[in-house]
């Protein structure tokens, strides 16, 4: 028999706390949505999976540790099993720490515990369910953010009808994926949304879980408020809501109605996919982590001497001072190595690949493309975060913002291939061991 609980709790911090996202330290003034924890718990014939979805821009390994240990001591499901995201919000709480601005840790400590409560109501709230999947498709509120421009050069968000644009260094991924979770008499329990942009379209310093955070008002509105609507980010560490080419600057301006609008477009192709999938009471549950050491690069001696020729010199709020000081901090720190998990888990032929950095797009195509199972989610910014963005090889010669070394972004460049391999093995053994 299939079980499923849900459940979200309510994160919103306190105001006057920093909001991470930008190169400035924030400090937060009001509030226009309020911040959740959501959970999802599966289980059949004893085998338990949970999933909680934070309105984070990213969440800590400690936090996710502490996370599992709670759950473990609450529940019976294994700590491992555990699958802690950020929907990546950029008007979220004080989780991030930086060299001009820090985490709050007294917030970190209660994050934890509500993200952990979150899969305990889930877990003792389960019941006989069902569940499918299926996939819908949206191209035009998401865009490729790195462009050639007609010099030769390469710029991230070059700026709207920039007339030195050429065109895109990359590819979208314009599927939308979506779980369905039903009670046993077919009343709807929860919504998984699965998509790739970032969620960046708020600004200002009002708390906001920006598009996802409309998503599930509209979800609401059509299914009931018991639904629960969890998003995971797709691979979109280069992929933004600016349309370079064709975008109008009045439509941006109120940057609150655009999170709306694309809230309510991803919506309506959600319910519309939603209402096609068929739900099954039976789907075999797998999950598979492991470890990948990775090595971080290094700047070089030139990056180091105009890093501090920028630091004597700019004044202290250009952004060029900011990206100054975080290179001599990545120099200080110097060589080393760190470890990532990867994460996959399938509920009978749908499979969630959990990714612990930003994750360029391209490399979220290739696991969907050779992914064994009928629907495959990528779920970025997984299980801690082991470094800002994991880019494509050649976009480290190609240069840009997201290859930049900062002291949380300096993974070796083989990172995105060696995440590919490594998740595609599990997914494959995964798959043997549902088929037996």
């Amino acid at each position: 028999m299939l079980l499923c609980g849900m459940s979200e709790l309510d994160i919103t911090p306190p105001l006057d706390s920093s909001m991470p996202g930008y190169f400035i330290d924030r400090k937060s003034t009001g509030v226009i949505d309020r911040l959740y924890a959501k959970a999802l718990v599966v289980e059949q014939d004893g085998s338990t999976v949970a999933f909680v979805v934070l309105d984070t821009v990213l969440v800590p390994r400690e936090v996710v540790e502490s996370i599992r240990e709670r759950v473990g001591q609450q529940t019976d499901i294994p700590s491992k099993r555990v699958m802690v995201s950020a929907t990546h919000t950029h008007t979220g709480p004080p989780v991030s720490t930086t060299t001009f601005l820090k985490a709050d840790e007294a917030y970190l400590q209660w994050l934890a515990i509500r993200a952990a409560d979150a899969i305990t109501l889930a877990y003792r709230s389960r019941r006989a369910a069902r569940i499918g999947f299926g996939a819908g498709y949206e191209a035009d509120i998401a865009f490729h953010r790195r462009f050639f421009m007609k010099d030769g050069t390469l710029l991230t968000n070059p700026g709207l009808r920039n007339p030195n644009v050429d065109r895109p260094a990359g590819p979208i991924d314009p599927q939308v994926g979506v779980v369905r979770i039903d009670d046993a008499d077919g009343r709807p329990m929860g919504v998984v949304t699965n998509y790739a942009v970032h969620t960046d379209t708020v600004g200002g310093t009002e708390y906001c879980a920006d598009f996802p955070g409309e998503l599930s008002v509209v979800l609401k509105k059509a299914l009931g408020e018991q639904t629960v609507s969890l998003f995971m980010m797709g691979a979109s560490g280069n992929i933004n809501h600016w349309d370079v080419f064709d975008g109008r600057p009045e439509a941006y301006t109120d940057q609150s109605r655009h999170y709306l609008k694309m809230g309510r477009i991803l919506a309506g192709e959600v319910l519309k996919t939603r209402e096609k999938i068929r739900t099954s009471d039976e789907a075999k549950v797998v999950e598979r982590s492991s470890i990948v050491t990775l090595r971080y690069r290094q700047p070089t001696q030139e990056q180091i001497e105009t890093a501090h020729a920028n630091l004597a010199n700019l004044p202290e709020d250009h952004v060029e001072r900011k990206f100054a000081g975080e290179l001599l901090e990545a120099a200080r720190r110097g060589e080393g190595t760190t470890e990532a998990e990867i994460q996959t888990i399938a509920v009978g032929d749908l499979a969630i690949v959990g990714l612990p950095a930003e994750m360029f797009v391209e490399f979220g195509l290739q696991i969907k493309e050779d992914s064994p199972y009928g629907l495959t989610l990528i779920n970025e910014l997984c299980n801690g975060i082991v470094g800002t963005y994991v880019c494509t090889r050649e976009s480290y010669r190609l240069g840009g913002y997201e290859p930049r070394i900062t002291a949380s972004n300096r993974l070796q460049e083989e990172t995105g291939d060696l995440f590919v391999e490594r998740a595609l093995h599990q997914l494959d053994e995964m798959k043997a061991e549902g088929e037996c």
